[in-house]
């Protein structure tokens, strides 16, 4: 408790200074969170993605109903694929025709019916690479003529979840190493403006660990406010940024914050808060 007290009052006589340093934490905390957030939300979209995506499985002209029912059955049967519906050239047709609406008389100038029965496939949560292995497998079935599906999205959103993922890390070792030097500079400047101090506790017999123990405490509750800071920060920009950017644009809307991100800022900023202090106090000879 005394060690508490001493770390307290230090704090409170170096208000500013302290203020500074949770505020710069906090920042720094939420941006690296922010980072986070983003790799999550787009972690949590693409492992959505194979469930939101149509395959096409386009049927060879003059395929036969034996073969067609044979076509269906071998997909349906992938541990992959969630359902499999036949679509004829025919509904095909009216359902292009409603997407047309009044401009559907841009398909009278065709005397036949220009499309091809197909397969409408739904599938399971799975990776790129499983996605190209069920598309292969569904070429390869001999009444089944092409396949259609959204690569150039599927492959445009894999990279990008690469590439956030490389970038969140080299940011968050940026600023996890940002956070603990600034813990450490306070606390080592703390621990110098209170050298006289130190050193009448010294002479009285005071022990390494009396003397260290209040500069572990500082760094770790300016750390874990620090956390605090970041954490009102992240729901301000909640509530008035990301609620109202969902609003306006629904596109958005699988966007969230996940709870325990909140209760990750304090917890975070009191490791590096306690790790910065053992790094400032490590090789001084008090």
């Amino acid at each position: 408790m005394f060690s508490l007290r001493l770390a307290l009052k230090s704090i409170f006589n170096e208000k500013w200074m302290s203020l500074l340093s949770m505020f710069s934490i906090g920042v720094m905390l939420f941006i690296l969170i922010a980072v986070a957030i983003v790799v999550y939300n787009v972690e949590k979209l693409t492992a959505r993605l194979p469930e939101r995506l149509t395959v096409m499985a386009i049927l060879k002209e003059g395929a036969t109903a034996e073969e067609v029912k044979a076509a269906q059955a071998a997909i349906k049967a992938e541990p992959a694929v969630k359902s499999v519906t036949f679509v004829s050239k025919e509904k095909a047709l009216e359902e292009l025709k409603k997407s047309f609406k009044k401009d559907d008389f841009i398909l009278k100038g065709f005397g036949e019916n220009p499309l091809f029965d197909s397969f409408d496939v739904k599938i399971k949560s799975e990776g790129a690479d499983g996605v190209r292995q069920l598309i292969q497998r569904i070429k390869s079935i001999r009444a089944v003529d092409d396949v259609e599906y959204g690569e150039s999205l599927m492959d445009s959103l894999y990279a990008l979840k690469s590439g956030l993922r490389a970038l969140g890390i080299s940011i968050g070792i940026v600023f996890l190493c940002s956070v603990t030097f600034i813990c450490y500079a306070t606390v080592k400047i703390l621990f110098y403006r209170h050298r006289e101090e130190i050193e009448v506790y010294k002479l009285l017999g005071a022990t390494r660990w009396f003397v260290r123990a209040p500069f572990f405490l500082e760094g770790t509750i300016i750390g874990i406010l620090g956390g605090v800071v970041g954490s009102g920060i992240l729901m301000a920009f909640y509530q008035y940024f990301l609620r109202r950017l969902i609003a306006d644009m629904p596109m958005f809307a699988f966007m969230s914050i996940p709870v325990q991100f909140l209760y990750m800022l304090p917890v975070c900023g009191m490791l590096l808060g306690l790790g910065g202090s053992v790094l400032a106090l490590g090789r001084l000879k008090y």
